[in-house]
């Protein structure tokens, strides 16, 4: 054992308690657990849906999203909760890494066969970020990005609303709250060749009101198809 080894050993990310096993990623009792998404999902939004005859869930069937589909990796339940939140607020970052080996593993394929022009993610507003020092979602768009061999261009939104946190606020409160928070830089869309198919990428998706109104910002700058990857998608509507 290497003396950086036995200064920092390495943590489970879901846990985050020390992995003992040699050459694993996740400890032996996080490794039993099943956390990622299962088919039926609805073939729009990537939620778990109760019934496989079923095709979309009753919140897409209600209420259309402006993006395609949505790819995600697992269920936005504990202990993913947690692993992501300490990615975003205790400045885990290097526990990003798990969760983009496993979706190269399991949706790579999905994911390459979109084919997109460019990859955005999510924006931060400036505030937030010189307060946190990143964005979490240009992570784990950097990882997508190296698995699609797909450009990222952080820059091609931005959000020009510093909004109050999603977690807060009920499922009307969120759209409200992001109908106008996002913002399409058309120099940079014009200087990029004026990209038609987009993937947006976030660390969760819940409602959809972050991703409807990122995609709204790119239709309204001449994009033709969006589609969205999310690492962790939740259940319900809420």
């Amino acid at each position: 054992m290497s003396m950086l080894s036995f200064l920092y050993p390495p943590v489970c990310p879901l846990c985050q308690k020390e992995i003992l096993e040699k050459g694993q990623n996740l400890c032996k009792k996080c490794r039993e657990k099943d956390i990622f998404l299962h088919e039926p999902l609805c073939f729009c939004c990537g939620k778990p849906l109760d019934h496989k005859e079923e095709e979309y869930c009753q919140d897409c069937r209600k209420h259309p999203k402006k993006f395609i589909r949505n790819i995600g990796l697992c269920v936005y339940e504990e202990p993913v909760k947690s692993s992501l939140s300490a990615v975003k607020y205790r400045n885990k970052r290097e526990y990003a890494g798990f969760y983009i080996e496993e979706m190269k593993r399991r949706r790579g394929r999905q994911l390459k066969s979109i084919h997109p022009d460019i990859i955005v993610p999510v924006p931060m507003h400036a505030r937030k970020r010189r307060k946190r020092g990143f964005n979490q979602a240009e992570i784990f768009a950097a990882g997508i990005a190296e698995i699609t061999g797909c450009p990222m261009e952080p820059r091609l939104v931005k959000r020009v609303h510093d909004t109050k946190p999603q977690k807060n606020l009920n499922p009307e409160q969120r759209k409200k709250n992001l109908s106008h928070a996002f913002q399409g830089e058309k120099e940079i869309y014009h200087r990029l060749g004026r990209p038609g198919r987009i993937l947006i990428v976030d660390d969760i998706y819940t409602t959809g009101a972050t991703m409807q109104g990122v995609a709204q910002a790119l239709l309204r700058m001449g994009a033709k198809e969006i589609y969205a990857c999310c690492i962790a998608v939740g259940r319900g509507f809420s």
